[in-house]
């Protein structure tokens, strides 16, 4: 377990890094925006959901920025991985922004002539990010790369559960709205709006898509507590964060909500 932690910090993709930092700051601009414009979209501000995915994405570059850079891969190859990623992330956000400014649904939005053209665009810059971290779940499972066990395989079993997010995105686009039982809107959480009344595929969308952090990061904690058995507690919490994935997807397709509140 020496050493795991020098395999983040000074191992970065600098372009990554860089538009990570980037949307933290555009994350900032939708937070001002939210004060200094009271609009409403589906009981919530229409800055929420630019602010959210400008965070998400900002997690999601700079996470990329790690660990591409533990792939032993060509120059040319990481860079292309670097700049779909960068690509489809500013498409995915200016579509977001476009319509927010507007007024209008950004997902699901095929009645307004501009969303129409928007979101199939969204779902391809999407599709494109989930085949390239499928790439990178297969370099990273044949590639012999010289880092301790228990990030290997945190970063594997992350990506996997990654791509579980796959299922469902696929069932929110297909049916065009991401609550089950309920239309869309309503009560919900704060910050994250997920549905207090009925089934929100959102919750397990959020959950397998930051399993890519989350398992990396419990390996490095593991390594500054110096404990031995790292990789299984490493392999033992991805299995159980992936059960926790599926449950919260079959919660949401029975009509329950994550957190059922008394509204």
């Amino acid at each position: 377990m020496e050493g795991l932690i020098n395999y983040l910090p000074g191992r970065v993709n600098s372009l990554l890094s860089q538009f990570g930092l980037l949307f933290i700051i555009l994350a900032v601009v939708c937070f001002v925006l939210m004060i200094v414009d009271s609009r409403m979209l589906m009981g919530v501000n229409i800055w929420l959901k630019p602010l959210k995915f400008a965070i998400s994405i900002s997690i999601f570059l700079i996470t990329s920025a790690y660990i591409i850079e533990l792939l032993p891969i060509s120059i040319s190859r990481k860079n292309l991985v670097v700049w779909l990623l960068i690509v489809t992330m500013l498409i995915e956000i200016i579509c977001i922004i476009i319509q927010a400014a507007r007024g209008q649904l950004s997902h699901f939005n095929i009645t307004d002539p501009l969303g129409s053209i928007l979101f199939p665009l969204m779902g391809i810059a999407i599709t494109i990010t989930y085949v390239v971290y499928a790439y990178l779940l297969i370099e990273f499972i044949k590639q012999p790369i010289a880092i301790p066990q228990a990030l290997l395989w945190a970063i594997w079993l992350g990506l996997i559960i990654f791509l579980f997010v796959g299922i469902s995105g696929f069932m929110m686009a297909s049916n065009l709205k991401h609550s089950i039982g309920i239309a869309d809107g309503g009560m919900g959480l704060p910050f994250t709006n997920w549905s207090t009344v009925g089934g929100d595929l959102r919750v397990s969308h959020f959950i397998s898509l930051h399993a890519i952090q989350i398992l990396p990061l419990l390996a490095i904690l593991i390594a500054r507590i110096d404990v031995t058995n790292g990789k299984s507690i490493v392999i033992t919490t991805g299995f159980l964060y992936l059960i926790f994935a599926i449950l919260t997807l079959i919660q949401a397709l029975y009509g329950k909500p994550f957190i059922k509140l008394n509204n």
